[in-house]
This record gives C-alpha cells, structure tokens and sequence, in this order.
C-alpha cells in the first residue's frame, strides 16, 4: 500500500483482539516523521502507540475502530 503523501500515514492492516474489546492499527508513511506526528484520534480511543522504523508503527485502539485498511491519518499539524 502505498502513502499518497507525506502528511499522511496510511492505514495498512488492523488486527482486532475481540477477548480485550481492542484492535492493533498498522501504519505507514513517508517523511522523517514518528508516529506521535499523525493525528492517531481519527482512529478512535488510542491507548498505546509506538514506532517501529522510521516509516512504520501501531496503535491499540479501542473497538470500535474508526478506520480501515486504506484511511489516511493526517499530521497533527493538518488534522482538522
């Protein structure tokens, strides 16, 4: 999947966890951004986050996630 721009983080998978009510949300993007740039609120109530490279990380976010496989996340900076 590929990310439209670099303000943006792509949404590339979401694996939910039922038994705990919770949903990991990969990402990805491209820039020299970290993962607390992107306005992770636009995928629902976010409990941990953490970068995993310099173009990727995940998010647990509580069911029900507001986003899926495709949505863009926009910088904090450009979130409205």
């Amino acid at each position: 999947m590929s990310v439209k721009s670099e303000i943006e983080a792509a949404v590339v998978s979401i694996h939910e966890n039922t038994n705990d009510r919770t949903a990991r949300v990969n990402l990805r993007w491209e820039g020299r951004y970290q993962i607390s740039d992107f306005a992770l609120n636009k995928l629902g109530s976010v409990l941990n986050s953490e970068g995993e490279d310099e173009h990727s990380g995940w998010a647990i976010v509580e069911l029900p996630v507001k986003a899926t496989v495709g949505k863009a996340i926009p910088l904090l900076k450009e979130a409205k």
